[in-house]
């Protein structure tokens, strides 16, 4: 098989995008069923109005996805914090907070989801002690 890929490197290309989209499906299942057996869910850094594990990817410097984060249904969202200032000025302000969900390449959807099933399995083992 290997030799009928380099002659069709058109062909391994897809095969690979193909693999790609199996695994992404595969750990959206995954994601999902952790997610929705943790309870409580945690807040957003120790908030209680936001229920959102932040994921942080290794050594992923400029993805331009902001702040992501995984909800408590297993899906991958772009954490919004808006600042808006009250009648008083600036010690007077407000904060309002947006989850986008993400739109993700198979790609990078496997980078971070992946990594949101790393964060939230250690979860599950602290809440279940040692």
């Amino acid at each position: 098989m290997e030799r009928n890929l380099l002659a069709d490197p058109w062909r391994a290309a897809a095969l690979a995008d193909a693999a790609v989209e199996r695994a992404a499906q595969e750990l959206r299942q995954v994601l999902v069923a952790l997610a929705t057996a943790l309870d409580p869910f945690p807040g957003f850094q120790g908030m209680q109005t936001i229920h959102a594990v932040e994921v942080e990817l290794e050594n992923a410097p400029g993805r331009g996805h902001g702040c992501v984060v995984v909800g408590p249904d297993g899906v991958l969202y772009e954490l919004v914090l808006h600042a808006i200032p009250g009648p008083l000025g600036e010690g007077d302000a407000d904060q309002v907070d947006e989850l986008r969900e993400l739109d993700l390449k198979p790609q990078e959807y496997v980078q971070y989801a992946y990594q949101a099933i790393k964060q939230l399995a250690e979860l599950h083992r602290q809440h279940k002690g040692p």
